[in-house]
């Protein structure tokens, strides 16, 4: 073969990996980025938008056939998505201490939304409201997204609890809290039915929290670890300073540091609303995170 059809054969293999290598390290920051949102949901008062808008853009990512055109020309804002899960009932009243967001079955586009999402008041707390040390709120998703030739997303508790958010001190803005979690999986099987994204997020150590709004939240220390479960490569981060603005869903400034499994450096550093730099080794990207947004 010609020395110049060799290089037209190699180069399209190269840039196809180079590729898929960003698109494997960008699907590791997805998942601090679902953490740091889950934060902000458990006063179980918001994530509709966030849950749905998440999904869209996993599968415009993963499998764009999978989602129709409408859905994504008229997806943009809160007010657009004309489908019946705009109808549905969002999160729902405080009813035996806990609020709940059920999908039912509805649609947006070409996808199917089943399952729940529970929000779970414990540890001696009333009516939906955190008033003392050890009380807590855990979120329990356990929800799956259809596309319209079967690819399926699925989010699941894996350990016993899910994630939960406990009041440790204070109350109000001085308010101190931690963050753990024992196991939130989310896996994408193709309409092939072959699993292709399967990652599982846990705390190693819990999470500190300051504050209680986003005004004035601010997550440090502790630990969460991000394991792939097509790999069994799992990488450890660290938060320091991670703050949010009133104006975000998720924090705006601050970073995850921390280490994998296979011996490679990892950050994450905010530098806006759903904005991310994210360095694996020697490869770096800019993420935008599914689940953020502007408020």
């Amino acid at each position: 073969m010609a020395y110049w059809k060799v290089r037209l054969f190699i180069l399209p293999v190269v840039l196809g990996l180079l590729s898929a290598c960003a698109a494997d390290i960008d699907e590791i920051a997805q998942q601090v980025g679902d953490s740091m949102a889950s934060v902000d949901e458990s006063g179980g008062s918001s994530g509709t938008l966030a849950e749905l808008d998440s999904s869209r853009k996993f599968f415009k990512r993963r499998a764009p056939s999978e989602i129709s055109n409408g859905w994504l020309e008229t997806y943009v804002q809160p007010s657009a998505y004309a489908a019946t899960c705009s109808a549905a009932p969002g999160f729902g009243s405080c009813t035996s201490n806990a609020v709940t967001r059920t999908f039912a079955d509805c649609t947006v586009g070409g996808a199917t939304f089943s399952g729940t999402v529970v929000n779970t008041w414990g540890g001696g707390a009333a009516s939906c409201t955190l008033s003392g040390a050890t009380q807590h709120i855990t979120r329990v998703p356990a929800f799956t997204v259809t596309g319209r030739r079967g690819a399926t997303l699925t989010v699941s508790k894996t350990g016993t609890l899910g994630q939960r958010l406990t009041l440790s001190s204070g109350s109000g803005a001085s308010s101190v809290f931690s963050m753990t979690n024992d196991g939130i999986r989310r896996a994408f099987t193709n309409a092939s039915g072959t699993t292709t994204y399967d990652f599982t997020t846990a705390t190693t150590s819990a999470i500190t929290i300051n504050g209680n709004s986003r005004t004035n939240r601010i997550l440090s220390g502790g630990s969460l670890r991000v394991t792939n479960n097509l790999t069994q490569v799992t990488c450890d981060y660290v938060p320091t300073a991670v703050t949010w603005t009133s104006a975000c869903n998720c924090p705006t400034s601050g970073s995850w540091a921390g280490t994998c499994s296979d011996g490679k450096s990892t950050t994450v550093s905010i530098n806006g609303c759903g904005t991310a730099s994210l360095t694996v080794g020697t490869v770096s990207t800019s993420v935008t995170f599914d689940r953020c947004y502007s408020i």
